[in-house]
């Protein structure tokens, strides 16, 4: 008997050990409804800056995008540096609460600095804010609980772009350039050599503001909509037409990375026919991969990393892990040449995955010699992504951790 209750003794404080030291998992329009039903116990805290929370931020103007009404903004920075800020929570520790930033990386820390001040009720919200526009249909019931402050332009949905084209609206779409500022827009010079495009986009220079004006004038467009290829600028653009008196202009949250894998994993074969392919190299999103698991017998993964990566165990935002499931590692560096004496067999299709866009030229020079490859969008850090932030990810058990 003393046996039996030390034994369910120890269970409880291992339930309970649990609970003070992992936060829960909820998806926005989960959050969203609750917030609607009006339950009372309950406090949704925004971590992003001051700035991204007021939408004030002035470079970088694509971070406006919104706060939930309600939300009290607390900043992961002061959380980290700033044992006030903790305390100013201790008014909620018995109530449930929600953390919240831009893409569900800041809020994640903020979770675990709560749980280690003594919360418990700590809940993270997947994939952030952005949701609002990368989930825009099942949003849509919640649009009058999203708040926006002197934003004079509109923030616009894939979903939304999608439904005025196929409305058969005059849409001007307007893929804006920049000259490189930080490491990653030279980093995406390489991706947008290959990646497809959406049809129709006219492309400009952000110094070509005063072109851009004139164009858009003479075109007289019903919607106007652009987004970021290098550097961060469609959005101050975007500003500066409405105030030169140009209605119906949109910043397209996300840019076309968002864009074409929405289109590819909401519609699917379709997306083809809304984007202009650079290459012959077929990108696709985790999803999709999944999604065609088992309907391709003749299909191998390809892992790009160097091997001392690829059996390596990788810190992951909420996994560690080294590769997928029946990868294997090839080396980018090794070239195009070594991949056709190791993989000669042209009838199978090569899915590359990568944490880099060094492989994309060797990827596009096989193509073009009859190869069947396939790049993995993003990476295993999207397909983390996706098993951290989206409930109907398939593919949760291929990640080696």
């Amino acid at each position: 008997m003393v046996k039996q209750f030390s034994l369910l003794l120890c269970c409880l404080f291992t339930i309970i050990a649990h609970s003070q030291t992992n936060y829960t998992e909820i998806s926005l329009p989960e959050l969203m409804k609750k917030k609607k039903q009006g339950e009372s116990n309950m406090v949704i805290v925004d971590v992003r800056s001051k700035g991204e929370y007021h939408d004030t931020v002035s470079r970088g103007k694509q971070s406006n995008i919104g706060r939930i009404k309600g939300a009290i903004n607390v900043t992961l920075q002061d959380l980290q540096q700033n044992s006030e800020a903790v305390k100013q929570l201790e008014a909620y520790k018995d109530k449930d609460i929600y953390l919240i930033c831009s893409h569900s990386y800041r809020s994640r820390s903020a979770s675990r600095i709560l749980l280690n001040n003594g919360f418990i009720h700590v809940n993270n919200v997947q994939g952030g804010m952005t949701e609002w526009y990368r989930r825009y249909d099942e949003l849509a019931p919640y649009r009058d609980q999203l708040e926006r402050d002197d934003i004079v332009y509109n923030n616009i949905s894939p979903e939304e772009v999608l439904d005025q084209l196929s409305a058969g609206k005059k849409v001007m779409i307007l893929g804006i350039r920049n000259t490189p500022k930080f490491w990653y827009d030279s980093f995406n010079l390489k991706l947008y050599r290959y990646y497809p495009i959406p049809k129709n986009t006219v492309y400009y220079y952000y110094a070509d503001s005063l072109k851009i004006l004139d164009d858009v004038r003479k075109e007289k467009p019903q919607s106007i909509v652009l987004f970021n290829l290098v550097n961060n600028s469609a959005a101050e653009l975007a500003e500066w037409l409405t105030q030169k008196g140009i209605s119906n202009v949109s910043y397209l949250v996300g840019g076309d990375n968002l864009y074409y894998e929405y289109a590819q994993n909401w519609h699917g074969a379709n997306a083809d026919k809304l984007f202009t392919a650079q290459s012959s190299v077929r990108f696709i999103t985790p999803p999709t991969y999944c999604r065609e698991t088992g309907k391709n017998a003749n299909r191998l993964m390809i892992d790009l990393r160097h091997d001392t990566l690829f059996n390596k165990i990788n810190s992951g935002v909420k996994h560690d892990y080294k590769h997928l499931k029946d990868a294997v590692n090839f080396f980018a560096g090794k070239g195009t040449a070594q991949f056709e004496q190791e993989f000669p067999d042209k009838k199978k299709e090569y899915v590359f995955i990568a944490d880099s866009y060094d492989g994309l030229q060797m990827a596009d020079e096989l193509s073009r010699k009859g190869y069947k490859i396939s790049w993995m969008i993003g990476g295993l850090d999207r397909w983390e992504w996706y098993m951290n932030n989206t409930e109907d990810f398939k593919c949760n058990d291929m990640l080696v951790e």
